[in-house]
């Protein structure tokens, strides 16, 4: 092989400038022949130690580059000889093999650093162009912002992708602008509504310091300043509400009624709402608030809203109530006329400083007025009034009683009708009189009760309805005082006479039989004198009469043991009439004795007294009911609290008390009168009524407020409460039910009036003395203001 033979003809052929070709036995690992001579029959590496050799050993055909022993890169591709079994290589290092394509490079790369340059310049005309809008758009938004404008839409100078862009941008402003107006206008809708509302609203931050008050709010710290037109100090937004939040000393005595600690309770979330009553008494009036704290959210950082509303007139109505209760026992009593009037006008005074009462009599002649009761006006003017005649123009009292109208004189100083005591009214310190006529129930002037101010006041429609109440009270105690009166003259008139007279006159033996009887008898009971006689006297009384009769007749017979003789006996007791009606009569009753003492038969004065005991019925029935819808008043409710308690406590077995309060009532009051609102209230309690048992009670606590007491419902606290649920559920649905209301006018047929009125239930259930009366009040009171709070006609 290392001479020429036919094999050169293969090698000798030139691949390239610097290339050539190998003949290779894979099978040897030996170059058969070469281009190069120098590697004829020359072995290639072991096995592992050149893998691109390796692979062509194993059979690989094709192309690769790979690094030669001498550090050449060499471009080689290999195909085998089927027949022969061996490879024919050709090489070419990579430098030549490769020239022409990283010429070629070059060239491209010089080029595109041209066309990247003149496409930069292009670029940067062409986007100073397209962007020439958007720089103005940009300018006119900073001078926009410099001038704290409104945005404005920006210009759109053409109709391409910047002008889509520009166009888009105002409709994002067009919707920003709309949302800020809308937000304007919930925000309006929202300070609307708080300020409408008649009570005080502030919202405070998660510190405690003011965000927000209402106009309500406002308006009480300008009232209430120090600074007359000015706000009071720490009450506008940014104060620190809780460095200001105290109540006087003996009210933070109780950690219940410490206001600051409650608002901080709520401000933590540690109990979920606070309520307080307390009293803010101004030197001119005694006035009463609640405070209700809420969480406007769950989380800490959203602060309070705290809720401050005058229940003054609620807690007058209250008081008057108290106050009535008062008058009316004192009248059940029997007490003195006098006393009965200092009461009714220190009363009075008690519940408005400021206000001095007097009530003045009309003497026996009907031609003056005389001193009742005038406990805070001084003695010289009242000696003064006292016998002032009765005419036009006598001041307020003496036309009032002229006129039997009410007198409303605002200021002393310049009314005309107290001209000829102008002087004694100054030298009293006194400067305003209302006066109203006391009537009797037939209509006659019996009286007048006038209310004195130290300055010129007009009355309210509160003061009004004051002065006319404490009027009817008046005109109660005079009747029944003149009605004692004349009981008292005829008892002593008809000691005198017998026949004649219209007291029943009798006599019975010892064994209690009719022996005599007088013709009054068959006046008054309709029974002839031979139809009484001989008859026991226990033959016309009922059971009632006869145990009232047993019980004298014990006493006496224990007096007569002891040696003492009774004089007259004085009882009341109801008797039979001969049509089957019951009649009462005031018995005076003395015993007859033979010369030893022995009782040996009975006579006396037998003087009807019905209409009497009516009357003192009805001021019982006023003393412990409401007038207008008979229920239980509060007096009596507390009066069957404490029994339930009591019988909850032997049980034992809970109880429940339930807060009732119609949530429209007050539109259908305001826009049809009492009268009305009068017929709704009746029409509710009947409904109340009917949804619970007769050992239960209904109460009525004034206005549109009702009291349900339910006792004896289980011993399990948890059945006790599915049992009061019912009930309350029961007594909602009935309230809810439309009112159909008949309205009668004078000359006009009666129209049907139909109003929805729904109620908030709050229920407090109790077992034993677990709680006081007041607290179990409270707290049905508080779950009742729960129910309010959470949308009307929810049961809490």
């Amino acid at each position: 092989l290392a001479i020429p033979n036919f094999l050169d003809h293969i090698t000798d052929g030139r691949y390239g400038k610097t290339g050539g070709y190998l003949l290779v036995a894979p099978q040897y690992r030996q170059i058969i022949t070469a281009t190069d001579k120098r590697r004829v029959m020359a072995s290639f590496p072991a096995p592992g130690v050149n893998p691109t050799i390796d692979r062509f050993i194993e059979g690989f055909s094709g192309p690769i580059v790979y690094v030669s022993a001498v550090g050449t890169e060499i471009l080689t591709s290999a195909k085998r000889i089927a027949v022969s079994g061996w490879d024919l290589v050709a090489i070419l290092p990579t430098s030549e093999a490769f020239a022409p394509i990283l010429a070629m490079q070059q060239r491209m790369l010089l080029a595109a650093l041209l066309l990247t340059l003149l496409a930069a310049a292009a670029t940067w005309w062409i986007l100073g162009r397209q962007l020439a809008p958007m720089l103005s758009a940009a300018k006119v938004l900073s001078r926009l912002s410099a001038t704290q404008q409104l945005p404005q839409p920006l210009p759109i100078a053409r109709h391409d992708e910047v002008g889509a862009l520009i166009a888009s941008f105002n409709h994002l402003l067009e919707t920003l602008g709309n949302r800020e107006k809308a937000l304007q206008e919930s925000e309006t809708f929202k300070n609307t509504i708080l300020n409408s509302m008649a009570a005080e609203i502030v919202v405070l931050d998660q510190h405690g310091v003011i965000q927000a008050v209402n106009k309500g709010w406002r308006r009480f710290s300008r009232e209430n300043s120090s600074q007359p037109g000015q706000p009071a100090a720490h009450t506008e937004a940014g104060v620190n509400y809780l460095d200001f939040c105290t109540l006087d000393a003996a009210a933070l005595a109780d950690d219940a009624a410490n206001p600051r600690r409650g608002i901080e309770a709520v401000l933590e979330r540690r109990q979920p709402s606070f309520s307080l009553e307390y009293a803010c008494h101004s030197p001119q009036e005694q006035r009463w608030f609640t405070m209700i704290v809420m969480p406007l959210g769950p989380d800490i950082e959203r602060g309070v809203v705290i809720t401050h509303s005058d229940i003054t007139a609620l807690k007058r109505a209250e008081q008057y109530e108290q106050f009535r209760g008062r008058i009316l026992q004192l009248l059940a009593e029997s007490a003195p006329l006098r006393g009965i009037l200092e009461a009714l006008a220190q009363g009075v005074e008690e519940l408005n400083p400021g206000m001095l009462c007097s009530i003045l009599l009309v003497d026996n002649d009907g031609q003056r007025l005389i001193t009742g009761a005038a406990p805070s006006l001084p003695d010289a003017f009242n000696a003064a009034v006292n016998g002032m005649k009765i005419r036009a123009a006598a001041g307020s009292c003496g036309t009032a009683a002229f006129t039997g109208q009410r007198v409303i004189v605002e200021d002393i100083a310049t009314h005309p009708y107290w001209e000829r005591a102008r002087a004694l009214a100054a030298s009293a310190g006194l400067g305003s009189c209302w006066s109203e006529p006391v009537r009797s129930s037939p209509g006659k002037v019996l009286g007048t009760f006038a209310i004195y101010h130290r300055y010129p006041h007009s009355p309210s429609a509160a003061h009004i309805q004051l002065i006319e109440q404490s009027a009817r009270l008046a005109s109660i105690a005079i009747e029944r005082n003149l009605a004692a009166e004349r009981l008292r003259a005829s008892e002593a008139h008809y000691r005198l006479l017998t026949e004649n007279v219209s007291d029943i006159v009798w006599r019975q033996d010892r064994d209690h039989h009719f022996t005599y009887i007088s013709p009054a008898d068959e006046r008054l009971r309709g029974y002839k004198a031979e139809q009484v006689i001989g008859r026991h006297v226990t033959e016309v009384l009922t059971a009632e009469g006869i145990a009232i009769l047993r019980e004298k007749q014990a006493l006496r017979a224990e007096a007569e043991r002891r040696g003492v003789h009774t004089g007259i006996t004085r009882f009341e007791l109801p008797q039979l009439c001969q049509d089957g009606s019951l009649i009462w009569l005031e018995v005076l009753s003395t015993a007859e004795r033979d010369a030893q003492g022995t009782i040996i038969g009975y006579h006396g004065v037998s003087r009807e007294i019905t209409e009497r005991k009516h009357a003192e019925e009805q001021v019982r029935k006023l003393a412990f009911h409401d007038p207008l819808t008979a229920l239980p008043n509060r007096r009596l409710l507390n009066d069957r609290l404490q029994q339930t308690m009591a019988a909850s406590a032997r049980a034992p077995c809970h109880a429940a008390v339930m807060f009732v309060d119609l949530d429209n009532f007050k539109p259908l009051n305001d826009a049809h009168g009492h009268v009305i609102g009068d017929l709704l209230l009746v029409e509710a309690a009947g409904r109340l009524k009917s949804c619970v048992r007769e050992v239960d009670t209904v109460a009525r606590f004034g206005g549109d407020e009702f009291v349900v007491m339910i006792s004896e419902l289980a011993a399990d606290k948890y059945a006790s409460m599915e049992k009061a649920a019912i009930i309350a559920e029961k007594i909602r649905i009935a309230l809810l039910q439309p009112y159909r209301l008949s309205i009668r006018s004078a000359g006009k047929s009666a129209t049907t009036l139909t109003h929805q009125c729904s109620a908030s239930i709050g229920v407090a259930l109790f077992i034993g003395h677990q709680a006081t009366q007041d607290e179990i009040l409270q707290w049905a009171d508080a779950a009742m203001y729960e129910a309010k709070q959470a949308g009307r006609n929810f049961i809490r």
